[in-house]
Parts: C-alpha cells; structure tokens; sequence
C-alpha cells in the first residue's frame, strides 16, 4: 500500500516536472508597487497587444507574453500618478523581475 502512494507521488511530481516545460507559453514580468494602496492595476504593451492584471497586495504578474520590448504602465490611484517603464525586455519562458516600482505624486 505505500508502495502505491510512493509511485503515485513519484508520478504526479514527474507530470507537474514536465508541464512545467511543455506549456510554458511567453514570459512574464513582476514586481511590487509602492505604496501598496494606491496601486491598482499594471498593463504590458507590446505593439498593438496589451495585457493587463490587477495589482493585488502591492504584486502583479503580466504572464503569458510574447517576445519582445515591452512597455509598462503601473495605474495608480491619486494622489498618485501612473508610471511608464520601457524598453522591458522578455524573452520566451523567462520571467522578469521589476523589483519594487515606486509611484509618485502628482
């Protein structure tokens, strides 16, 4: 009966090992946003191709992109103004870490 769980476990890990390669789709970019309350959403842009996600606890996670030198705009909330960062660039399957963004005010 362990034996069962082992080659259960065993084989789980191996399907989560190679999913991890095999639907890797675009890179990513990340990153925190300071202060955390008046972040509200971050937008990667690329050509005609936007993509957005909320900013949830101070962190956004833009996945699923394609290769290129994007663009990104962190939305704030006032008193705060919104950030352009450019010329970001993301390769296929690797993830870009824009550390801690800070907003100022307006």
């Amino acid at each position: 009966m362990k034996a069962t769980y082992f080659d259960f476990a065993a084989m789980l890990f191996s399907v989560l090992l190679l999913s991890a390669f095999v639907f890797q789709n675009g890179g990513s970019i990340k990153g925190t946003v300071s202060p955390i309350e008046n972040a509200f959403r971050a937008f990667a842009i690329l050509d005609k191709d936007t993509i957005k996600s909320n900013i949830i606890g101070g962190n956004f996670v833009l996945t699923n992109l394609r290769p290129g030198s994007y663009q990104l705009i962190i939305e704030a909330i006032p008193p705060y103004q919104h950030k352009l960062l450019t010329n970001i660039p993301v390769k296929e399957g690797e993830s870009v870490n824009m550390g801690e963004i800070q907003l100022l005010l307006k």
